[in-house]
């Protein structure tokens, strides 16, 4: 494996193969920084934004219609942001949407008026699947084939720290501190960003990756990516859901979630390192179909509260990276680019599982009971993984260096 050769400074050469974890987080620390920022603004404003509306009296309706309006706009985002940034770059681009998921996000102490709430939260929506597609294809582009995989894994530990962490930070009152705190964490992050001394990616002329010819060119990478979408919108819109018929109590349910988040904090690193050694279709076999036995396990046993806990922390461990193998699975064969246009078209397939998932795992729930949570994600975790395993026979693809 080689770097990409670019005129830059060395500090914007690509982190070549033999990386160390180290010099990896060194290579990545100023993204890495603005990364976390966006984790601690957005990961408690799901759970703040749901007590606020029912504790002022908006019904189940308008309270769905505003979580639905967010994904709207992150689809949006991952369409728009590619022209942004072809006229702005990436620094500028980041700047301009977390400055305004920062200004929106403070606006949601400002008012009650629902309409106002839903303009907000699209844009806000907006900026967060703006900020995918920077950040990711950025890492796509600052990284050599052979050190991929971990730089994927090290930003979606990152992420996932951050948005775990988030709850904890910015506590759950109903005043404004809350608000006004996630949107300064969204403008801190740009300073890191700001910063970053890796070269910005270059964009090859528009049209020259039709998202058809992605699908065909690599239609496992894809799959990955929606069905990553669609397994965590799924286990966070029904698990409330699941573990209240089971019988735990909320102690019990936020911590039976929070293992969702904990798993793949602590996965994603191990997992990059050996898709980096292995092989993104080994890995991906190992992650998605590992991810679906214990769905499998947990729909068949209905395992008690501290067995549930440990499933769903190797669930989320194995089923998070699906996304990322996904990403570095399909970059691998294009040109940098590239890369910007497939991050947004993955992330695309990403928000399409997202507002597929919750719908399609409830009729499930409704079809065969609560066990069919479990089920659905195991079956769709299963079929990538059989994908992966169908992949791995030879074929005569180019990969680039």
């Amino acid at each position: 494996m080689t770097a990409v050769a670019t005129s830059a400074p060395p500090c914007a050469v690509a982190l070549p193969a033999h990386a160390t974890f180290p010099q990896i987080v060194r290579h990545f620390s100023t993204l890495l920084g603005g990364v976390l920022a966006f984790g601690l603004a957005t990961g408690g404003l799901f759970p703040l934004i749901g007590i606020r509306l029912y504790e002022n009296g908006a019904s189940d309706l308008v309270i769905g219609l505003i979580t639905s309006v967010f994904f709207a706009g992150t689809f949006a985002g991952a369409i728009l942001t590619e022209r942004l940034i072809r006229r702005m770059r990436h620094v500028r681009t980041f700047a301009l949407l977390a400055a305004t998921a920062g200004v929106s996000t403070i606006g949601l102490a400002m008012t009650e008026m629902i309409p106002v709430w839903v303009a907000l939260r699209f844009v806000t929506g907006f900026c967060l699947g703006g900020y995918y597609v920077v950040v990711e294809s950025w890492i796509n582009y600052a990284s050599s084939n052979g050190a991929r995989a971990r730089g994927l894994s090290l930003y979606e530990a990152v992420r996932m720290l951050g948005i775990a962490a988030s709850p904890f930070i910015l506590g759950f009152g109903l005043g404004a501190q809350p608000y006004v705190l996630a949107g300064v964490f969204f403008i801190i992050a740009i300073i890191p960003l700001v910063l970053c001394p890796l070269e910005e990616p270059h964009q090859n002329p528009p049209g020259s990756m039709p998202f058809l010819g992605l699908i065909t060119s690599a239609p496992l990478g894809v799959l990955a990516c929606f069905v990553s979408g669609t397994v965590n919108a799924a286990f966070y819109g029904m698990s409330g859901v699941y573990g209240e018929r089971a019988g735990l109590s909320q102690t019990e349910i936020g911590l039976f979630i929070a293992a969702m988040l904990i798993g793949p904090t602590l996965a994603h690193p191990v997992i990059g390192a050996l898709a980096d050694r292995l092989g993104r279709l080994s890995m991906l076999v190992m992650a998605a179909l590992g991810a679906a036995l214990a769905c499998f396990t947990v729909a068949a046993f209905e395992p008690g509260f501290p067995g549930l806990v440990l499933l769903s922390l190797i669930v989320g461990g194995l089923s998070h990276p699906v996304y990322a193998l996904g990403l570095a699975y399909v970059n691998d064969r294009l040109d940098p680019g590239d890369f910007v246009r497939a991050g947004g078209a993955l992330l695309i397939a990403f928000c399409l599982g997202t507002t597929i998932g919750p719908t399609a795992a409830a009729l499930v729930m409704g079809v065969i009971g609560d066990a069919g949570l479990y089920f659905f994600l195991g079956i769709i975790l299963a079929v990538t993984g059989t994908g992966a395993v169908l992949a791995m026979r030879p074929r005569a693809v180019p990969i680039l260096p």
